[in-house]
């Protein structure tokens, strides 16, 4: 607003720095009170948050003059906040650190906050706002809000923060017992980021698996004993694998197993009987032909031991056994009965399967030997009796230092020439041997050199 009461001096106003305001625009016009006129000049435009703290100026001059005048201001403008910064989602491993942080620009100031469903986490009057979480587990996984309020409005950013984590321990339900033929239902459930693969074992084997699911669900339409033990529930993922164990228990009526039969021996029966049930069975033996009935309580005649489910009753009778005895194994629990009358078994007849395939062995050897021996025996006699002496018809050398037949002398030269001994030599007084080479037997594999040998003793006197 300027003065305009010197018709000479026409002021003239302008804006200064007005440029950047959005849809400014400029309107002028003469105003009188009480007698003076006044040049009013008006800028309109649309603020906006980026104008806040802007600084304006109007200036006023004279036309034929000098004459300068400026004022300046500085533009406050209110705004609703707006929220500059914030995390963006987030993917961590479990206990990791986290910081979450959120930048607003209002005016006036806003009241940051932070919220994780409907809980504050924390709030204060702030251009910024940071959240720290040590240690994160899947606890703090989840969608995080940043707030931001003014009395001109309120506007909010949100971010998700996904904690990957192993399996939890699976929770099954609570160990199952259940009567033969009846169905069964076990439920395994766990927790993991991501989904795992869900597996249920039985001595090591797959009974049934999912993947990427939170739950397995096995279902059994007729139990059977077979199905009775231990079985193991294991989730897995790529950031561990965690298992529960739980058992499956099946009640069911005996069953005679095939390893029962009674053994006979000259002087004594005995009798086993094997059964497999639960709840464990009573077993008795049942003897027809003499109208007798023992069981475990007979501890003179019945022995029995449990391994498991298997119960092992052992029935011991002496005497020699009756070629009419037949005896029944009978075993009952609360589920059923179950007679069987138990096969005969010599012990004589099972002599080869008690020695087995080692002791075949050894006594095919010690029968080889023996039939090496009496080999040995009979070529020993043949070589003695074929070693005797014999007189042939005419023998190369007959000697006798004691007997001397008529013509003795006259030979005695041509005797001594066939010894080549010269003339005039000691004479020996010597006993002689006929020995016949040919009927030696030729040696072979089984025969000791010295027993092929054939001997004559020669007695120097």
């Amino acid at each position: 607003v300027v003065p305009d009461n010197c018709p000479t001096m026409k002021p003239v106003v302008s804006w200064l720095n007005h440029e950047a305001l959005e849809g400014h625009a400029v309107f002028g016009q003469l105003e009188e009170e009480s007698g003076t006129w006044s040049q009013v000049s008006l800028l309109k435009f649309q603020p906006s948050r980026e104008n806040d703290g802007h600084e304006l100026g109007c200036q006023v001059t004279y036309t034929n003059t000098t004459f300068l005048f400026e004022a300046f201001a500085t533009l406050d403008v209110k705004y609703v906040p707006q929220i500059l910064q914030v995390n963006s989602s987030l993917e961590i491993t479990e206990g990791s650190h986290v910081v979450l942080l959120c930048v607003a620009d209002s005016n006036p100031m806003a009241l940051l906050a932070w919220f994780k469903e409907e809980a504050v986490l924390r709030e204060e009057p702030s251009t910024n706002l940071t959240l720290e979480l040590d240690n994160v587990t899947h606890a703090h996984d989840g969608i995080y809000v940043c707030v931001a309020e003014n009395v001109y409005g309120r506007v909010n950013r949100s971010l998700a923060l996904t904690v990957m984590y192993a399996p939890r321990k699976p929770s099954v339900n609570s160990s199952v017992v259940a009567v033969e033929g009846e169905p069964v239902t076990i439920l395994c459930t766990t927790e993991s980021n991501p989904e795992p693969i869900i597996t249920i074992f039985k001595e090591k084997q797959i009974v049934a698996t999912v993947v990427y699911e939170s739950e397995l669900l096995l279902e059994i339409p007729a139990v059977t004993h077979e199905d009775d033990g231990e079985y193991w529930c294991v989730a897995e993922n790529q950031y561990g694998q965690r298992g529960s164990a739980f058992n499956l228990t099946v009640e069911f009526a005996p069953i005679i197993l095939m390893e029962s039969k009674c053994t006979a021996a000259r002087d004594t029966v005995q009798c086993v009987c094997a059964v497999l049930a639960n709840p464990e069975p009573v077993i008795s033996f049942e003897l027809p032909t003499r109208n007798v009935t023992v069981n475990e309580t007979d501890q003179e005649f019945v022995y029995s031991q449990k391994t498991g489910y298997t119960v092992t009753s052992i029935l011991t009778l002496r005497g020699e056994p009756d070629s009419q005895l037949f005896i029944v194994c009978s075993a009952r629990n609360l589920y059923g009965t179950k007679n069987q009358q138990l096969q005969f078994h010599h012990s004589n007849n099972l002599m080869w399967a008690k020695v087995g395939p080692v002791g075949a062995v050894v006594a095919f050897a010690i029968l080889i030997a023996a039939v090496c021996y009496v080999s040995q025996t009979r070529k020993k006699k043949n070589v003695n009796e074929n070693s005797s002496f014999v007189q042939l018809e005419h023998p190369p050398v007959a000697y006798s230092g004691e007997y001397r037949p008529p013509g003795y002398e006259r030979r005695l030269a041509s005797d001594k020439r066939l010894l080549n001994k010269p003339e005039g030599s000691l004479d020996l007084n010597v006993d002689y041997a006929n020995i016949d080479f040919t009927k030696l037997p030729t040696k072979d594999s089984y025969t000791l050199t010295e027993e092929l040998a054939e001997y004559a003793e020669i007695r120097v006197k």
